[in-house]
């Protein structure tokens, strides 16, 4: 059954206004956004913009390691003039280390090792300056030592008898133990020992006594009229024993001196003053 009501289509209106028309031309057209030239505002200009991603600098390669050793490794004398200028800084900084490696190892170390030397002399210089400038402020007074050394040198030379006379030192030990109470064993006389400016004459003594006879016979030994010096000595009990008194046993050996046949005193102590002198 069909409605008693017609649908209608749209009716275009054919005639228009002018406000009307204007209105659908706007609508319809699209926009201009571009500003005109000359005119100011804030935006830039499009060429501006581009110019600036224009004037950009590139980014720099990263270093290449395998490639820089085979562009070494490829070097020769034909093509060094040619290779890149990082390669050749490369070589020539290889070729100035190797120079100062020789030159330290041919030059330098040598030089060091003298100057190590020169040092250790220097001190020791120091010291044997300080040694002689000791010796030269008190010069007056080793002289002074010197002289009474040389003084008293030659009175010991002058009191040395020209010949041992063994007989009558032996007489004189055997008064001096009398005296004392010491019983001798043996004097035996050893022979004789040359020195430099005389002659020892050994002489070993046994006697038997006590401590106190020992005593008094080293005294009178020691104020005999000849030079007699004592030396190694052993006192011991040959026969111990708890019924009586211990009689103990001294074995001494003695030195006397002579001077070796015609002695130059003077000559004598100028050999002990030179002798003074490189002991200082």
């Amino acid at each position: 059954m069909k409605s008693p009501f017609k649908k209608s289509k749209p009716t275009t209106d054919t005639a228009a206004t002018p406000e009307e028309s204007g209105k659908k031309k706007i609508k319809l057209g699209k926009p201009n956004l571009s500003k005109p030239k000359g005119s100011g505002g804030l935006g830039k200009p499009k060429t501006k913009a581009k110019g600036k991603k224009a004037g950009s600098k590139p980014k720099k390669p990263a270093f290449d390691s395998k490639k820089f050793m085979a562009e070494v490794n490829s070097l020769n004398g034909q093509n060094y003039g040619s290779a890149p200028l990082p390669v050749k800084i490369f070589i020539l900084a290889m070729m100035l280390a190797i120079i100062l490696v020789l030159a330290w190892l041919l030059l330098i170390s040598k030089k060091l090792d003298e100057i190590k030397q020169a040092e250790s002399q220097q001190v020791s210089l120091l010291e044997s300056y300080k040694e002689k400038e000791s010796k030269a402020r008190h010069l007056q007074a080793y002289e002074a030592q010197v002289a009474q050394m040389e003084t008293d040198f030659a009175d010991l030379l002058a009191q040395l008898p020209t010949d041992t006379r063994v007989p009558e030192l032996v007489d004189g030990i055997n008064m001096v133990g009398s005296g004392s109470g010491v019983r001798f064993q043996d004097i035996s006389v050893q022979p004789e020992v040359e020195q430099e400016f005389f002659i020892e004459q050994p002489i070993q003594i046994i006697g038997l006594g006590d401590y106190h006879q020992f005593g008094s016979f080293v005294s009178g030994i020691a104020a005999l009229p000849r030079i007699i010096t004592m030396h190694d000595f052993e006192i011991k009990n040959p026969q111990p024993s708890l019924d009586r008194m211990p009689e103990l046993q001294l074995v001494l050996q003695t030195k006397t001196y002579r001077a070796k046949g015609d002695v130059d005193l003077n000559a004598s102590a100028e050999e002990v003053k030179s002798t003074e002198g490189e002991g200082k």
